[in-house]
């Protein structure tokens, strides 16, 4: 994790509750409106995508953050389980929120973290292409993606 990542990270926890949960208690499900965001202080939380098998599961452990990028679109675009007891901060969805909209640098930060997570996924879904996607040549792909992204 980046030294940005970490500041963060230690911003969102310095308002946060202390929250202690068991190895396999759901954060929270995809789909589910924000409740807030978390940062892991101990133990370890995996994301993943409902039954989906194109986005491998990520493991968060101390320092990092689950539910960021619900602060914006209002609603989990993951799934979030303890796979080791944790203690967490919990920050509610709109005091994450006011935060980030009260410093520039935080907001910035929040989307470069938001950013390498969308990298991640792109990632992830071009070594593993659903089934009904066609097969294309390198050079097919580069350029395609080079007009469809960003």
């Amino acid at each position: 994790m980046s030294k940005e990542l970490a500041e963060l990270a230690a911003e969102l926890d310095r308002a946060a509750s202390k929250v202690s949960l068991r190895k396999g208690a759901a954060l929270f499900h995809c789909g589910d409106p924000l409740s807030g965001v978390f940062v892991v202080r101990k133990g370890a939380v995996t994301m993943s995508i409902d039954g989906g098998t194109a986005y491998p599961p990520r493991t968060i452990g101390p320092g990092e953050v689950a539910g960021l990028p619900a602060t914006l679109t209002g609603h989990y675009s993951l799934s979030a389980r303890v796979t080791e007891d944790a203690e967490l901060g919990f920050i509610p969805g709109p005091k994450a929120t006011e935060i980030l909209e009260c410093s520039p640098r935080l907001c910035m930060l929040a989307m470069r973290a938001m950013s390498e997570e969308i990298a991640r996924v792109r990632y992830a879904l071009r070594e593993t292409p659903p089934l009904d996607w066609p097969e294309t040549s390198d050079s097919e792909s580069s350029s395609s993606q080079q007009t469809a992204s960003d």
